[in-house]
């Protein structure tokens, strides 16, 4: 059986985190280890941790990784994930998991079986759709059917509008991957603070040719309720309240993520990809803002992005 890291860290999440905890204990895949990083939490999340710890599943294991070096600090959300991924043990494939999800039982089991397709030296990265729900886990949608994309098929792929895109292979919840991504993505350099890492990932897979592997079944529970920190699967107006809420962070994770992807892998990608990312590194507004390719699918968010290239956001 090929081995799995579940990768979470928590954050004052005790009102869910016991939900999230059951629905991994559940999985029908065994051979599984939970790393988690608790990024200071102030109530009881560390010690529903050390609760389940003794009593999870034989072949299930958490991992904390507090313990191991005694750094309980808060280093906010993408610092702390980016600690725990350099803290990680060796795994066939890897899971991102957010403290307030609940599981479907045959998740990890079928992001197995899905990423199994591809040979271990191509890069892949899995997303599955879920059911968004409110905090009592009352669902609202699913997200709409969307195809895979082969490696053969991302040599087309628009690098501008995935980067743009942001989350455009998926929110973290709901990404898994193999190996050869992790060590591509996370191995090869540092990156900014700001910039997500579930983002960073999408953009890997894409500006590397790799395969993104959509599977349309919906295989988890995503809280959206006050805490929620990103924007993920909204839609309609709750995504633009997201946006207007989120602007900075989400400007500062594309201008930062544009940098250090030039710095990191322009020298390996197509022609097209690296022109995009020399001129969006630069200062060059009227440049960007007459870049000759879509930016984004919609009309209204195109319009949108070339305002913010104007005033010096993007």
């Amino acid at each position: 059986m090929k081995k799995v890291i579940l990768i979470t860290s928590t954050y004052n999440g005790a009102v869910y985190l016991p939900a999230m905890l059951d629905s991994i204990a559940a999985q029908t895949y065994t051979d599984i280890d939970l790393y988690v990083r608790d990024d200071g939490s102030k109530d009881n999340s560390v010690k529903i941790l050390k609760q389940y710890q003794k009593s999870f599943p034989e072949g299930k294991r958490i991992i904390l990784i507090n313990e191991k070096d005694n750094d309980w600090g808060n280093k906010g959300s993408h610092q702390s994930y980016r600690y725990l991924i350099r803290s990680l043990g060796n795994a066939d494939y890897y899971l991102f998991c957010d403290q307030d999800d609940v599981w479907a039982p045959d998740k990890v089991e079928r992001a197995v079986s899905h990423m199994e397709q591809y040979a271990p030296e191509i890069p892949v990265l899995y997303v599955h759709n879920y059911y968004v729900c409110d905090g009592s886990l009352n669902i609202k949608h699913t997200l709409p059917d969307r195809p895979s994309v082969t490696p053969k098929e991302m040599q087309e792929v628009s690098l501008s509008k995935v980067i743009m895109t942001g989350t455009w292979g998926g929110v973290g919840m709901a990404q898994g991957f193999n190996r050869t991504l992790k060590e591509l993505t996370f191995d090869c350099g540092e990156i900014t603070p700001s910039v997500a890492v579930d983002c960073w990932i999408s953009w890997v897979v894409a500006g590397m040719n790799g395969a993104l592997i959509y599977d349309n079944k919906p295989l988890a529970y995503y809280r959206r309720h006050t805490g929620t920190y990103s924007s993920g699967g909204a839609g309609g107006l709750l995504r633009y309240k997201d946006w207007r809420r989120h602007m900075n962070r989400h400007c500062s994770n594309i201008t930062n993520g544009i940098r250090d992807y030039n710095r990191l892998y322009g020298e390996r990608v197509s022609k097209e990809r690296a022109a995009f990312l020399v001129l969006f590194d630069s200062h060059n507004r009227l440049g960007k803002f007459c870049y000759p390719h879509r930016l984004r699918t919609s009309l209204l968010d195109e319009i949108a992005f070339r305002l913010l290239i104007l005033l010096g956001k993007i």
